[in-house]
């Protein structure tokens, strides 16, 4: 489980230096990797949507990494996210359009989680947080019926978090999948009718049988004082 440590708001990653290149000098494939990257893909996801092998795909992280002078995934999907309008079009493209992996699809889910308090849910692993499945508890606590958080990315619960809890939602929910373990966030949301509340988080990764992340399934709650 995640230190206690996590809990709290942490500092957004460091900016790398200054980079020493020009944008428009990344290749065609390295800047569709890098929008991939920023679409929650791993190499394999990555590999088949270009259309290369797993090494290609690795070689072009590779490449990355040393452009912008950083030191992962982490980071590079976190730079995009900051600055995806100087992406190359070809780039801005594959970010628009990455055709991200789909958790299993559900099977019909009792009645009785739309009676529980609290927003349950099942969904993508990306920085929208788009969900496949909301529970009825997602109206008391944001103002917006599940039909609204599950019709598309705009309307994805990514949206209501604030902005300066972004990172520390997206790096924590990442440290917690690579060891395969929960998380548990703190964190603030805006609802439909512009009050702030205080949420506690409580999620899982769901995987397939060679440790891919699919999605992720979980509860938030609203944090009374």
């Amino acid at each position: 489980m995640p230190s206690a440590s996590l809990l709290l708001p942490v500092a957004p990653l460091p900016l790398a230096e200054p980079m020493a290149f020009s944008l428009a000098d990344l290749t065609e494939r390295e800047g569709q990797t890098l929008a991939l990257i920023a679409a929650g893909l791993n190499n394999k996801r990555i590999a088949r949507e270009l259309g290369i092998s797993d090494g290609t795909v690795k070689i072009y992280v590779r490449n990355l990494l040393r452009k912008f002078r950083l030191n992962s995934r982490l980071e590079l999907a976190t730079w995009v996210h900051r600055n995806g309008s100087d992406l190359p079009s070809t780039a801005r493209q594959a970010l628009d359009t990455a055709a991200l992996p789909r958790p299993a699809a559900t099977t019909r889910v009792p009645d009785l989680l739309d009676e529980l308090p609290g927003l349950i849910y099942r969904g993508y692993n990306d920085r929208t947080w788009y969900m496949e499945f909301v529970s009825a508890g997602c109206l008391p606590l944001t103002g917006y019926p599940a039909e609204y958080l599950t019709s598309s990315r705009a309307h994805s619960f990514g949206s209501l978090i604030l902005g300066e809890y972004a990172d520390y939602v997206w790096y924590c929910v990442q440290c917690a999948l690579l060891k395969h373990e929960p998380y548990q966030l703190s964190y603030r949301i805006r609802c439909s009718d512009g009050q702030i509340k205080d949420v506690w988080e409580k999620g899982v990764g769901i995987y397939s049988a060679t440790g891919e992340v699919l999605g992720v399934e979980g509860a938030i709650f609203e944090v009374r004082g």
